[in-house]
């Protein structure tokens, strides 16, 4: 097990991938499947885009498997492999967004968004994630899931830090008026 109680993967199973051994895939498959399925739901829009980012995902691991160094974590490198897939998978379908849709920017306040009294189910706070743009809910899983700095997440996508900041912003207030908070 690793530090955060994950399960490692032996270096022979590792091995046996990067020969295309379908035992030892299975392996890797069935250790990661919940954890890689939940990173994948938190950057789509509903359950069965989350199974295609998974199944995308596993295809990449399996076919760049031999890549992977062992300077960190098999565990590290696999959540960095599917978390940069959704990130792929958010940009092309903000690009698609912006394509079709004219983008409406109104004035939002920087306020935080804090602990309601009320318990808020993490079904609802996924579902209402869904609902938002695509930029807001990829700079948002970066910022509050994968404790990103606004710095790291201007470099990661490509826009200022500024920009990183007034998204987070927006998609907090979002994610309040759809979860009916303050």
């Amino acid at each position: 097990m690793s530090a955060k109680g994950q399960v490692e993967i032996s270096g022979e199973v590792i091995e046996g991938c990067c020969r295309n051994d379908k035992k030892c895939q299975k392996i890797v498959y069935e250790t990661y499947y919940k954890s890689m399925y939940a990173i994948c739901l938190r950057y789509s829009s509903n359950a069965d885009e989350a199974k295609d980012l998974l199944h995308e995902g596993f295809m990449k691991l399996f076919k760049n498997i031999s890549s992977f160094s062992g300077t960190s974590s098999f565990s590290a490198w696999i959540k960095r492999l599917f978390t940069n897939n959704c990130i792929d998978y958010v940009r092309s379908a903000y690009k698609k967004y912006i394509h079709y849709f004219e983008e409406i920017y109104t004035e939002e306040t920087n306020e935080m968004m804090y602990e309601e009294e009320e318990e808020i189910s993490q079904k609802a706070v996924l579902e209402a994630m869904s609902k938002l743009r695509p930029d807001y809910k990829i700079v948002l899983n970066l910022y509050a899931i994968e404790n990103l700095s606004h710095s790291e997440i201007a470099q990661e996508l490509g826009i200022e830090e500024s920009s990183s900041r007034s998204k987070l912003s927006r998609a907090r207030a979002a994610l309040k008026k759809l979860l009916n908070i303050g």
